[in-house]
């Protein structure tokens, strides 16, 4: 088969196909990065050519989907495809939608900065933003909402560093949506609860499948319920995790005995009642939202696995007899210190940051007795701080991933270790957690010029991956004013030391890592050293910028 001619160029922007096979491992990563934007921009391209079979096959004069050429145009890209017509018709209303309300997210994806899964995502999360309602109803040259929120989500999408994993992506969206419109949160929520229900699907092949649509609240509670049921069995039991889970939601729904399924005679299992294994389960929620939210006024809340909730959502939730309020900061603890720091204040319609000042507080990051460890402060905090993993494109809870340090702390030497503190914690799922551990990949976790918590994470040939964009700070501005940090004279941690192998001396076991952490210290010495650098080049730049005046003549 021949190579593909009419490629067309943008496509191989930093794509070099004459690459030899042994390029270092660094070019082949940024060729990875040029595919997926020539992914984006042809999808842009296929946007565009359904727009031009719109423009030249829609009718104004027929109302129906034969008379007015939609359902040709349908059947054009369905055909040619070889696609449903229902699949084709989604990307036909994905097209009109983008050129009549989101145009500049539109050209977002034609400059290969976000992907075609996730332009439809931002298109299902604003289709309820009214295209006639104004920001101010009095305003004559007031611009509709969907502009500004256009704008907005074009502005983030392009100026902010970092990877948008769905959960992300998901939660910016909503928050924009959120503090332009609220109603449109709120009619959202009542819309999905009226259409609530169960259904089922038999699969043919002796399996069939059940779904059911309820409160983001009582999805999380039935998730939990059958995962513990799920869990009580021994370890011999040969079933996945999946087929457990589908027999212990069998079993929950039917009121029937759950059983181990290692059928051994010593079972340490027992089985086990549903019916009291739920009512003995408990289950924690975990919802994040502002005091002044809670007290009645508009702000959105945040639920761990689902994602933004609006204020009414909120205070239901807090009204439930079961639950149970606590602030993230340390009950009757008082501060280490108070500082006057710049805080990060955005607009709708600008990521640029609005300096101030804001009082941080700084509370006690690490136990007494072991600067290891955080305080259960501080790591909740970091928790409710990331929201999720902070690996790029994980969406695990970070209630349920680890805390890990960024900069690790130094066992033999604490002083040259990373701090047990909230700016080099962060939470990272099971797997990415030991994949640092006995990978030689490196992440560094800083605040950049606007205040923003930035994580980075690093191949072993120095290859920058971004971390995610977004974080519960953007959703929740005050958790920048909240610190946890380690004590300056922590006590250190004691050595500890391996018994005598054969004629050789003993060791420290922390030998290999102790060399690690020394050659991670120089790699983020030196990338620090970098950014520090282009920033100083950025601000010296800015500083002598030639400015221009409106009567004087354009430059040549």
């Amino acid at each position: 088969m021949g190579a593909w001619t009419d490629l067309p160029g943008e496509f191989l922007a930093g794509v070099d196909p004459a690459r030899p096979a042994d390029a270092d491992t660094a070019a082949h990563m940024h060729r990875l990065g040029s595919i997926r934007a020539g992914e984006s921009y042809l999808a842009w391209c296929r946007y565009q050519t359904i727009l031009v079979l719109c423009d030249r096959l829609l009718s104004s004069v027929g109302n129906s989907y034969v008379s007015d050429g939609f359902g040709d145009i349908v059947a054009r890209v369905s055909r040619e495809a070889g696609i449903t017509r229902y699949r084709a018709g989604a990307m036909v209303d994905e097209a009109l939608c983008l050129r009549s309300r989101l145009p500049r997210v539109l050209e977002t994806l034609r400059d290969g900065i976000i992907a075609p899964h996730q332009i439809r995502e931002i298109i299902g999360r604003t289709h309820l933003v009214s295209d006639d309602h104004l920001l101010d109803p009095d305003d004559l040259d007031s611009r509709r909402i969907i502009e500004v929120l256009d704008a907005s989500i074009a502005a983030l999408l392009r100026n902010r560093v970092g990877s948008w994993s769905t959960s992300g992506l998901r939660d910016m969206i909503d928050r924009l949506v959120f503090g332009h419109d609220a109603d449109a949160v709120r009619e959202r929520r009542r819309e999905a609860l009226d259409t609530r229900g169960v259904w089922t699907e038999n699969h043919g092949d002796g399996t069939a499948e059940i779904t059911a649509v309820m409160a983001a609240e009582n999805i999380r509670a039935c998730d939990a319920s059958v995962r513990a049921l799920a869990a009580s069995v021994c370890d011999r039991d040969g079933r996945t995790r999946s087929q457990r889970n589908s027999d212990a939601m069998c079993a929950l729904l039917t009121r029937t005995a759950f059983t181990c399924a290692c059928g051994q005679s010593d079972c340490t299992a027992p089985p086990v009642d549903p019916a009291g294994a739920a009512a003995g389960a408990e289950i924690v929620i975990h919802v994040v939202t502002d005091a002044d939210t809670l007290a009645g006024g508009s702000g959105p809340g945040w639920v761990d696995g689902h994602g933004v909730i609006c204020d009414e959502h909120v205070r239901d939730l807090a009204a439930r007899p079961d639950a149970t309020l606590s602030p993230v900061t340390p009950v009757r603890t008082p501060p280490a210190r108070v500082a006057a720091e710049d805080e990060c204040t955005r607009t709708a319609e600008s990521v640029a940051p609005k300096p101030g000042t804001a009082t941080v507080v700084v509370f006690p990051g690490a136990l007494p007795g072991d600067p290891y460890r955080p305080t259960s402060a501080c790591a909740e905090f970091v928790r409710v701080r990331d929201g999720y993993c902070t690996e790029p494109g994980c969406t695990r809870s970070a209630f349920t991933a680890d805390v890990d340090h960024v900069a690790e702390y130094d066992h033999a030497r604490p002083a040259r270790g990373g701090a047990t503190s909230s700016e080099n914690l962060n939470a990272k799922c099971r797997a990415g957690h030991l994949h640092k551990t006995h990978s030689d990949w490196t992440d560094v976790q800083y605040r950049d010029d606007h205040g923003r918590l930035v994580t980075e994470f690093v191949t072993p040939e120095g290859f920058v991956i971004p971390g995610e964009a977004e974080t519960l700070e953007d959703l929740f501005p005050n958790l920048r004013r909240i610190r946890f940090e380690q004590a300056a004279k922590a006590p250190p941690t004691p050595r500890i030391i391996v018994p005598e192998r054969g004629h050789r001396p003993p060791r420290t076991i922390t030998e290999r890592t102790a060399a690690k952490h020394a050659k991670r210290r120089e790699e983020r010495a030196r990338n620090k050293a970098q950014r520090e650098a282009e920033r100083r080049a950025r601000s010296e730049a800015a500083h002598h910028q030639p400015t221009t005046h409106d009567d004087e003549p354009p430059p040549f």
